[in-house]
């Protein structure tokens, strides 16, 4: 029993990314909203997103009036290094670890209710089992539901434009897309297989 912090939101195309937190004891549940913007552009680039994670992880602490005597198990993964530091900094008793069960499942339905909000419409199913037909209804949307098409501007603006393969998603037909996607992933794994064997 403790308290559990969780993500959800980092894999997908389109919208914020979520931070959960929940008391297993009194099962009380609260979140807040890492903006989209820093996932986008250079903010991506410069990981302003664990900034906002840490600044975010006191707002929920204090939502919860989180004691330091309480455990914290708070999941693994990237967006949540910044929650992770914020804990440590501050001197709560914490561990990584996986988080299954109900605050796994609210964390998503909070992702999902969003995500059909701006007119997605998937369910949970597919947002958390389908992740390549998730991505798939994330580019039709992002195209106005021409796959064929461009991305349309008013929608780009929702979405993770930092990710490294965006522009390839947003510009170039569906299938196209497909393969030069497939391209730029492998040239990226060998730049990082060179930097590792060569230092650079």
């Amino acid at each position: 029993m403790g308290i559990q912090i969780d993500d959800a939101g980092w894999g997908c195309l389109i919208g914020p990314v979520f931070l959960g937190i929940y008391r297993e004891e009194t099962r009380e549940y609260s979140f807040k909203e890492i903006p989209v913007q820093v996932f986008q552009g250079g903010s991506m680039a410069r990981k302003e997103y664990l900034q906002a994670a840490y600044g975010i992880t006191g707002q929920l602490l204090e939502k919860l009036k989180v004691g330091k005597e309480e455990h914290i198990t708070v999941c693994t993964g990237e967006v949540l290094q910044g929650v992770r530091q914020h804990l440590a900094d501050y001197r709560f008793k914490w561990t990584a670890g996986k988080i299954t069960g109900p605050l796994q499942v609210l964390v998503e339905t909070t992702l999902l209710q969003k995500l059909n909000g701006l007119g997605l419409k998937v369910d949970y199913k597919t947002l958390t089992e389908q992740q390549g037909l998730l991505f798939w209804h994330c580019v039709r949307w992002l195209k106005g539901g021409n796959l064929k098409g461009k991305a349309l501007p008013g929608r780009e603006r929702l979405c993770k434009t930092g990710w490294k393969t965006f522009r390839v998603w947003a510009d170039l037909p569906y299938e196209e897309a497909k393969a030069a996607s497939k391209r730029l992933k492998a040239e990226q794994r060998k730049e990082r297989l060179l930097q590792l064997k060569y230092g650079y």
